[in-house]
């Protein structure tokens, strides 16, 4: 497989993208935000630098689970599909075991744990990125609100023009989530 045909095929794996953006950049930004105001009000010296890398170890442990996650997942359901289909031909358990059908699940399987857990890795480095580059912490903490919400938009249309949908409303059912997230690691880590 070539790269054009690699990326074209990880695009159409549009819900892995999806579940693995959306949950690296809200559950960091969650993480991050909360490290960020616990820091804060703590008093403590800890820098910005260690907040984004607690953000970003989070991300790293997200992509992980992820990525296995969807592996166990997808061979799960590859394998009943594949064995419900030799039941359907009337033919033996394992007998479609490496022909071509076996050979392009397994290829479905991979491309899945691959997608979920990139995904979930790309999306950890929004809410980070900020605490990894600025030194003052309030300018960090609005730099990351700013641009978590400015990918979950582009997020938002990219679901939006995939389910051929809204692109307004699933950026704003997405935005949403943001909220809501951002309100419970405020309560949590900054509002004592």
């Amino acid at each position: 497989m070539n790269i054009r045909e690699f990326i074209h095929e990880y695009l159409n794996m549009s819900r892995y993208v999806a579940l693995g953006t959306l949950d690296g950049i809200l559950a960091v930004m969650g993480v991050t935000l909360t490290a960020s105001g616990v820091a804060s009000m703590a008093g403590g010296n800890l820098s910005n630098y260690l907040i984004g890398l607690t953000g970003l170890s989070g991300g790293i442990a997200l992509a992980m689970s992820n990525a296995f996650g969807s592996f166990i997942g997808e061979r799960a359901e590859e394998t009943r599909t594949l064995r419900e289909l030799e039941r359907k031909m009337v033919m033996e358990e394992g007998k479609l075991d490496d022909t071509i059908i076996h050979k392009q699940a397994k290829r479905r399987i991979y491309m899945s744990m691959f997608t979920h857990g990139f995904s979930s890795f790309t999306g950890a480095f929004v809410p980070v990125l900020p605490f990894l580059l600025i030194a003052d912490r309030m300018t960090a903490t609005y730099t990351t609100v700013g641009l978590c919400f400015t990918a979950l938009i582009i997020l938002g249309i990219y679901l939006g023009r995939v389910s051929r949908e809204s692109l307004f409303k699933t950026s704003i059912e997405i935005v949403i989530i943001g909220i809501v997230i951002s309100a419970v690691s405020f309560l949590i880590g900054g509002s004592h």
